[in-house]
């Protein structure tokens, strides 16, 4: 009669019997035929649609894989990532200005007739996103890329007034406006990949991100490591 613990054992023999051939099979597994690659760019970009100049700088950090095994008749596909600072840029501002009307028929309290206003002023424009898309390089030379960009505009704008009056000098509260945009939008390259020494490129590529209904106009140049 067999008893509930050789049942057992017959089993656990058996499982085990029908996973030796999978583990034997593992060793031989090969690991998949890929490179990483590491992007560190430069960029200038026109922003002139959002109060910069069109030589706006910034720069890029991006990572992203080559498909070696995909490669067929020269080309080579592969998936890229980034983060990508567009601008920021702080302007610092300072003047001396008339009263309005409004200020003459109400000043300050304590500073007599006033005669004028001092102005100091900051305005703060940061443009960032992130990139996720496609790389399609020919003979390890040019290649192109594009995708899905979901990027960030943040401006922040202070100022502080001083009133000078006839017969004392008042400084009023600071005043801040803060304003945040997020949105998704399209991009698409055209680079070149120029080999300096063994898995080391520079790259050089000249890109349009579309921004709040926006043609940005990007070039970039840097390095990129091949590992």
């Amino acid at each position: 009669m067999t008893t509930p613990l050789k049942k057992r054992n017959a089993l656990h023999t058996l499982a085990l019997a029908a996973l030796l051939p999978l583990l034997a099979g593992a060793d031989t597994l090969e690991p998949p035929d890929v490179d990483l690659f590491a992007e560190l760019q430069y960029s200038q970009s026109d922003l002139r649609a959002f109060g910069e100049d069109h030589r706006a700088e910034g720069y890029r950090l991006r990572g992203g894989i080559w498909f070696n095994s995909l490669a067929r008749h020269g080309l080579e596909f592969g998936l890229e990532a980034a983060f990508n600072q567009l601008v920021r840029n702080t302007r610092d501002t300072a003047f001396n200005r008339a009263p309005t009307a409004a200020e003459l028929n109400n000043p300050p309290n304590g500073i007599g007739t006033l005669e004028s206003v001092d102005v100091r002023a900051q305005d703060r424009l940061d443009i960032s996103g992130y990139e996720i898309g496609g790389r399609i390089m020919h003979e390890r030379l040019v290649y192109l890329r594009g995708g899905l960009l979901a990027y960030n505009i943040k401006t922040r704008f202070s100022e502080v007034l001083t009133y000078r009056g006839s017969s004392d000098d008042l400084t009023g509260p600071p005043f801040t406006d803060v304003d945040s945009v997020t949105g998704t939008g399209l991009y698409a390259g055209l680079g070149l990949h120029i080999p300096l020494v063994r898995d080391i490129a520079l790259v050089i590529d000249a890109s349009r991100y579309r921004i709040e209904s926006e043609n940005v106009d990007s070039f970039a140049a840097g390095v990129q490591l091949r590992f």
